[in-house]
């Protein structure tokens, strides 16, 4: 009986990550690999330009074509998680099988729905211990309209990357309270943390609820 229900919950698991993608990929299956929206077309013209100029000149760019008639210092008004994901990406893409940067982009924001789903499943075990909860909290993070609506295929925003982000430093947080061997998670919670500041604003929640557990 044990076996079963382990292979039942492996199966669930594997369904709902290829669910967490596959739903996000409704936009693309039907008009192509295309971003939409506003926020979107600003964070992939300023990966371009990440991309095409590298770091140091991103971090100096000031853009002129925008917000009219003063223009915009790029480098100091946005966060630059998002397009430093893209361009890794991309970067390592290159060294096997190059993608264009288009397709890269569109794709982030459904593969990073699954990320955050199975880590939404990890810190759940580590709340409850048990499997079957992670499993549930697993399947509901993967198809849950509040998270669907940050994270579909074209939508190329801060949040498509973030929710991952916060939810991993949620999970090892947690983890790293486990036992007294356990303080190399928080090194990993605190990188993780960096690459939430990096692509989010938000996560001034994230410092808040951390600092409310640990007092």
């Amino acid at each position: 009986m044990g076996i079963f229900l382990t292979q039942a919950r492996v199966g669930v698991v594997l369904i709902s990550l290829h669910w967490a993608v596959h739903i996000r990929l409704f936009a693309v299956r039907n008009y192509g690999p295309v971003i939409h929206e506003f926020d979107p077309w600003f964070n992939y013209r300023a990966t371009e330009y990440m991309v095409a100029n590298g770091w140091q000149k991103f971090q100096a760019w000031y853009d002129e074509g925008v917000w009219y008639p003063l223009g915009r210092h790029v480098g100091s008004t946005t966060y630059p998680g998002l397009q430093l994901t893209a361009y890794a990406l991309h970067s390592l893409f290159a060294l096997v099988k190059p993608v264009d940067l288009n397709t890269i982009c569109v794709y982030i924001p459904a593969g990073f729905g699954a990320v955050a789903s199975a880590l939404t499943g990890l810190l759940a075990y580590e709340a409850t211990g048990n499997a079957n909860s992670a499993t549930a909290a697993l399947f509901i993070m993967a198809i849950i309209p509040a998270h669907l609506m940050r994270s579909v295929a074209g939508g190329y925003d801060n949040e498509s990357i973030a929710v991952s982000a916060i939810v991993g430093t949620f999970y090892l947080w947690v983890r790293s309270l486990r036992s007294e061997k356990s303080w190399p998670y928080a090194v990993l919670c605190g990188l993780c943390y960096v690459y939430l500041v990096a692509a989010w604003g938000g996560y001034v929640f994230a410092l808040n609820m951390i600092g409310i557990h640990a007092a």
